[in-house]
């Protein structure tokens, strides 16, 4: 008992969505990465994520194989990040990380943050080196955090991080956080904290389809990035409207002068410029304004991030004592 309590407790969650035939292969590296760390002890925490397929009776094989492995099943399909919450509050561990069954991000990685945990870091992301993805989306990917470097987090890394290990306080902190409009990479770098990187390079996904592919979540989690940490948008409104009052002023002195001297001018040429250029901000306002509008209605609904449908292999109660655990012990 004295040997267990002086050991340390590292808590993986892993969100899993549609995942049968990536998990056998992700749960057998992840356990030989787990198996290099010295003095840690570890448990797995698959966050079922509303999967369709085969999923669950792969995972509740796993639990029966290894005490280590615990189940948390959503009710519904809520997201990855979404399910990093409630991983959080049911974890026990002294560090919490988390990373995708999909072999995209290596488990392999995660001896390195844990290391780094070690050295003093409270938040350690382990960044991109190169991505394995379509051109099309790398150039997308890149432009998005030069933006995001520029207007709200100077360091982000151009190739992106979503990969992470936070110190127990830390992580609690994050799931406290109340925000529904979430861009978590933002809220665990607005937190502060001694924070260090760990660079690799992402794999392919060597099995089905990646749930991030389609281009409309792509483009949520990076509107959700840059009107949640950044009031830019709405700068660039008044910036507009100054500069359109200013060609109005200017527009309307050329076309008093011409009257003056007499030069011909159309009636319907003020008149089409002035609608078109007005009609044109005033859109560009609304549809801004109206982005601001529809997150503050959804922090006031309140509507949960997640629900818990089943809880298989933790002890009672939302969060037990280490010692009421199962945990994998390492050799």
């Amino acid at each position: 008992m004295t040997e267990a309590r002086e050991r340390r407790l590292l808590s993986v969650l892993v969100p899993v969505y549609n995942e049968a035939e990536n998990l056998p292969p992700f749960y057998e590296r992840l356990c030989r990465a787990l198996r290099t760390l010295e003095g840690w002890d570890w448990e797995i925490i698959f966050v079922d994520d509303g999967s369709q397929d085969e999923s669950l009776p792969i995972l509740r094989t796993l639990h029966e194989r290894d005490p280590a492995v615990k189940i948390l099943r959503l009710s519904r399909n809520f997201g990855a990040w979404n399910t990093v919450i409630p991983g959080i509050l049911s974890a026990s561990g002294d560090a919490v990380t988390w990373l995708s069954a999909d072999l995209q991000d290596p488990p392999e990685v995660i001896p390195q943050l844990a290391r780094k945990w070690e050295e003093g870091a409270e938040v350690v992301w382990a960044v991109r080196q190169q991505r394995n993805d379509p051109w099309l989306r790398r150039v997308l990917a890149t432009l998005f955090y030069r933006v995001l470097r520029r207007i709200a987090f100077p360091g982000y890394p151009l190739q992106g991080m979503d990969v992470c290990l936070l110190d127990s306080k830390v992580a609690r902190l994050f799931a406290g956080l109340k925000e529904r409009t979430r861009f978590s990479q933002g809220l665990i770098l607005n937190l502060g904290f001694a924070q260090a990187t760990v660079p690799y390079v992402r794999e392919r996904r060597r099995h089905g389809r990646s749930k991030w592919g389609r281009f409309s979540r792509l483009t949520t989690l990076a509107v959700d990035a840059i009107i949640g940490f950044s009031a830019l948008p709405l700068r660039l409104i008044l910036s507009w409207g100054l500069l359109a009052t200013t060609g109005a002023v200017v527009l309307g002195g050329v076309l008093l002068g011409r009257i003056a001297l007499h030069q011909a001018v159309a009636p319907w040429q003020p008149i089409a410029l002035a609608v078109l250029f007005l009609s044109g901000i005033n859109a560009f306002a609304v549809g801004v304004l109206g982005e601001y509008l529809w997150r503050v209605t959804q922090e006031v609904r309140e509507r949960p991030l997640y629900v818990v449908r089943e809880r298989i292999g933790f002890a009672s109660g939302e969060v037990a004592e280490r010692r009421d655990r199962q945990v994998y012990r390492s050799r």
